[in-house]
This record gives structure tokens, sequence and C-alpha cells, in this order.
């Protein structure tokens, strides 16, 4: 629950939907919140192959715990245990949204209630 209100806080102050994410994960990923601030910068509002940007950040997160994060994409997805876990996480973000996508997403909730169920699914994901 900390990394949620933590991911809410980073986007009602202004913070694009995937830096919230990556921000609310900076500490276990060993990097200060600038840093998180910095690999969240271009992935927000479907900026990363129109995705929705807080699903975009929970791939960033998988892949600096438990992967290889490329400093040139940070989301990829790799043929790792982060790539599994991403695949995974993508299925369980459609299930539950009704899409990946950003523009498909903005009119039918509020972009905070993503990035609340994209912690959901990530926290979930990360448990296992």
């Amino acid at each position: 629950m900390v990394h949620q209100e933590q991911a809410l806080t980073s986007f009602q102050a202004g913070k694009n939907c995937c830096q919230a994410v990556v921000e609310a994960y900076c500490e276990e990923m060993g990097i200060s919140e600038e840093e998180a601030h910095l690999l969240g910068a271009s992935y927000g509002g479907g900026n990363y192959q129109g995705l929705c940007g807080a699903l975009a950040g929970t791939y960033i997160v998988a892949n600096a715990l438990e992967g290889i994060l490329d400093e040139s994409d940070p989301a990829k997805c790799q043929a790792d245990k982060a790539g599994n876990r991403i695949v995974a996480m993508t299925q369980a973000f459609e299930q539950t949204c009704g899409s990946l996508y950003c523009g498909k997403l903005i009119d039918n909730r509020p972009c905070l209630e993503y990035v609340r169920r994209a912690l959901d699914i990530l926290e979930e994901h990360l448990a296992e």
C-alpha cells in the first residue's frame, strides 16, 4: 500500500502516470527520485506505442528489479524473468481495465484509477 500512496501522491503533484509508478519503486530499484523521474518522463500519456503510461511504468520496474534495464528503452520486454512478468502483467491489466491503450482508457476512467490498478497488478506479480 505504501507504493500506491507514493505513486498517487506523485501523480497528483503533476508527474505523469509512468513517472508516478516508477518513482514509487525508486528505493527498491536503487535509484533516486530524479533518476526515476527521468526514466518515466517519455512514457506517460500513451507515448510508449500507445500503451497506458502506468502500465509502461510497471514494465520499467519489472525490468529494473528482475531483468535487464536497457537505458535506451527501459520498458522493453526481454526474454527473461522480467519479460515473463511483463507478459503476465499486460494480460492482467487488459483484463482488469478493458484495454492496454491510453486513447481507449482515458475516456472511461480518470488516469489516477489506472495508476492505482497498475500498481495493484505490479504488487501482485512481484509477490509471486
